[in-house]
């Protein structure tokens, strides 16, 4: 049998021609209860623990291999529980991480024309800057005067010193005396 383990225990019944209150007199289990198992309903009966039990009295009584029963139960609600914890993970998660449709790559009318904008300020900015006239620095320029005389701008020259014939100053308050 294929499906879920309530679909295979309503089956089962359904086989056997057996009602739901012979079902209930037979296991003492309530309607409630059985209908829960047959719908999939784990979660509407007391604990996980009650739910074995409850489903290993009603394999017995369809004739089924409790086992098998409880097996197929373990791995539904395995892959319940999986879903559940990608659930919860999925709404912890920020709004950007969660799965969406991906967006183009254009962009919004109003982005675009900041962005035309900005390039445009900068642009007028460097052309400022390059067509702004720098201080020049004030050079002495060297030029012949008028008359053709040549002339020198700048500091004079030191005037010849006579040589002396020792290479030592002369010592204070005796400027015309040399050393020997």
């Amino acid at each position: 049998m294929n499906g879920t383990v309530g679909e295979r225990l309503q089956q089962r019944r359904a086989a056997r021609g057996v009602s739901l209150e012979v079902v209930t007199r037979a296991t003492r289990l309530t309607r409630t209860v059985l209908e829960a198992l047959e719908e999939d309903r784990f979660e509407d009966l007391p604990a996980p623990v009650y739910a074995r039990g409850f489903l290993k009295i009603y394999a017995g009584f369809l004739e089924l291999d409790a086992d098998a029963v409880l097996d197929a139960y373990e791995s539904q609600l395995a892959v319940r529980q999986a879903l559940a914890d990608e659930l919860a993970a999925d709404a912890a998660s920020p709004d950007y991480m969660r799965d969406r449709e991906p967006r183009g790559r254009s962009l919004s009318t109003a982005s675009t024309l900041m962005l035309v904008a900005t390039a445009a300020i900068a642009l007028i900015f460097m052309w400022s800057v390059s067509k702004r006239q720098k201080p020049s620095v004030a050079r002495p320029e060297i030029l012949a005067p008028a008359n053709g005389a040549a002339t020198a701008i700048g500091p004079a020259a030191p005037a010849p010193v006579a040589p002396r014939s020792s290479g030592l100053p002369p010592l204070p308050g005796r400027e015309g005396e040399t050393r020997r």
